[in-house]
């Protein structure tokens, strides 16, 4: 009745002082380290990073704006960003690089400063954020993505794939659409169909059709370059008006980034609480785009070390004067869609992004946006997962919080801020926790058979006078848990002298809302001069039940520590109950 195995040492000596990142962050260096992929997967790699770049172009420069900087910042986060987040990271193929959110959320943290400040100042706000998910990295608490469930995840990333989908409508059509939100801009388009621009509408459809077709040819390894190419060639020859291009974005013919030391002097309270806030955001949208893509060679994937790739590269961007950068979802399905292999298709985007700023500025502004929008569009439709959108569908009726976290993140994405739809999700995530973890409670009685055998029973409600009842339980402890546990537990009634085993093996500690359940349960049962074993105990539960000033190891409560062999403490305890029945009848005897 009992586990056989004890837990494991800690081989680190007690004077070492260990962080739980630096063996990732080793782990990571020797990675970068390893021999440079075959020559095939490496020339694949290298077209998958000149076509992320590319895609990467208006996107850099629009989150710029959106960050209320200059847009060639954008271009420099999508350089420095995929190179160092590219040597770090462990999920191989996920594009680290400016995103829309965080973007937003910088621009609005420093957007009470005066004009003059305000780019110095944004430039020590990313250090920070890098700072900040750098020590979260060491101090390995990507663990605590775990808590994030996996219906809030679907449901933030399948609104994600669908907001990148609806963002990029205006751009293919060549309507620019009223509305507090994208659905409302997309209802607005659908309205005013019949003034999108044709010419702009056929080049988004000839690259999609290019895209699905050059696929299924000997070109599938350059379909999406020419997917791009060919329509911005053809605007460019034939002088097509009315169709934007990049240049029509912002001006991208700046030089190399040149490094900068942020005034760190200029540090306060709101800067450190915005840098805090966006790190945050940052980190849980890349945990949930990392576990949608795994690595191709079967490596795992380490979300603490994520954690310490994209503070990394947050560290390198504020020095060279650019955004801050996370995992992106809609760069990342362009990298997967562009048929990436390994992680050299990543640092490739940020050297080819470094090559168009200083070299082939020219020619990309006058790539064709249409182009660039139906790519993203493509892109996002293909990172929808409909089995993962199934399996909450399938489960949810089942357990019907899971299907209403699921529902309503994705619809908080879609309608709300980005940093408060995560957040939502987040306290969904908590809310789901605490709901199932105080519910799948299951408390059973454990019965000895002639032959040996343990048997389980369903948990009696009521108590048997000069009995021994044993019982185990499953299921989290913690709070609610033991809330749910109390209501379980067999009630003595009119019975006298009834004795109760609880196992408490693997239990680690007892929280406060578990010993007061214990012992207001002793407390009945002393009553009725009942005992309270504990069984199982590890050492730190048994101190803890020593010290408790509610459970007194001499009074109605006793504790049998855990033992190697499996049901010895649970053994030990039932001789002792049972001889005290006997002390018991012996006494009624005498009387």
């Amino acid at each position: 009745m009992e586990e056989a195995t004890a837990e494991d040492k800690a081989t680190t000596p007690e004077n070492e002082f260990h962080l739980p990142g630096l063996s990732v962050l080793r782990d990571a260096v020797q990675n970068a380290s390893k021999k440079v992929p075959p020559r095939n997967k490496l020339q694949q790699d290298g077209i998958a990073g000149m076509t992320t770049a590319v895609s990467s172009l208006p996107d850099g420069m629009a989150n710029g704006l959106l960050a209320g900087v200059n847009p060639i910042y954008g271009l420099y986060a999508c350089i420095a960003g995929p190179i160092v987040g590219g040597v770090f990271s462990s999920t191989q193929l996920m594009m680290i690089t400016a995103t829309s959110a965080s973007a937003i959320m910088a621009g609005q943290t420093i957007g009470n400063l005066p004009a003059e400040d305000r780019s110095n100042v944004f430039f020590l706000l990313v250090v920070l954020i890098g700072v900040f998910q750098t020590i979260m990295g060491l101090l390995g608490l990507g663990r605590l993505t775990r808590f994030v469930s996996f219906s809030v995840m679907t449901g933030f990333l399948t609104g994600i794939s669908v907001l990148l989908v609806m963002s990029q409508l205006p751009t293919a059509t060549g309507y620019a659409p009223n509305g507090d939100n994208s659905i409302l801009q997309t209802v607005d388009l659908l309205r005013h169909i019949n003034e999108v621009h044709l010419t702009t509408v056929s080049m988004a459809v000839l690259t999609i059709l290019l895209a699905i077709f050059l696929q299924k040819t000997p070109l599938k390894k350059f379909f999406a370059l020419i997917a791009i190419a060919i329509p911005s060639l053809i605007v460019y020859f034939f002088e097509l008006e009315g169709v934007k291009v990049v240049q029509d974005i912002g001006d991208i013919s700046g030089s190399t980034p040149s490094l900068i030391m942020p005034p760190f002097s200029a540090i306060s309270i709101d800067i450190i609480t915005g840098a805090i806030a966006v790190a945050i955001v940052i980190l849980i949208q890349g945990a949930g785009v990392s576990q949608n893509v795994p690595n191709k060679n079967g490596e795992a994937t380490s979300t603490s070390r994520d954690f310490i790739a994209q503070g990394a590269a947050n560290i390198a961007s504020g020095f060279m004067q650019g955004l801050p950068v996370g995992g992106s979802l809609g760069t990342t399905a362009v990298n997967v869609l562009a048929r990436a292999q390994t992680r050299w298709a990543v640092i490739f985007s940020g050297l080819a992004m470094t090559f168009i700023v200083v070299a082939l500025s020219g020619i990309v502004a006058r790539t064709v946006m249409p182009s660039l929008g139906a790519m993203l569009i493509l892109a996002g439709i293909r990172s929808i997962k409909l089995s993962d959108i199934a399996s909450t569908w399938n489960s949810g009726w089942k357990s019907w919080p899971s299907l209403l976290a699921g529902g309503v993140t994705f619809g908080a994405t879609l309608i709300l801020p980005i940093p408060t739809a995560v957040g939502i999700g987040v306290l969904l995530s908590a809310f789901l926790y605490v709901t199932q973890s105080s519910t799948e409670i299951t408390l059973v009685e454990l019965k000895k058979q002639s032959d040996g055998k343990i048997e389980e029973h369903k948990a009696p409600k009521t108590l048997k006078g000069n009995q021994v009842t044993v019982l185990n339980v499953y299921g989290n402890l913690f709070y609610a848990g033991a809330r749910t546990l109390e209501h379980l537990l067999p009630k003595p009634e009119n019975a006298q002298n009834p004795v109760v085993i609880l196992r408490l093996r693997g239990r680690k500690s007892l929280d406060a809302t578990l010993i007061s359940v214990l012992s207001d349960y002793a407390s009945i049962l002393k009553d009725v001069n009942g005992k309270l074993y504990l069984t199982g105990v590890s050492e730190q539960v048994y101190r803890e039940v020593m010290h408790s000033d509610k459970l007194r190891i001499n009074g109605p409560v006793k504790a049998f520590r855990q033992e190697p062999a499996l049901g010895l403490s649970t053994h030990n305890a039932v001789v002792d109950a049972e001889a005290w029945l006997l002390e018991c009848e012996e006494k009624e005897s005498d009387k």
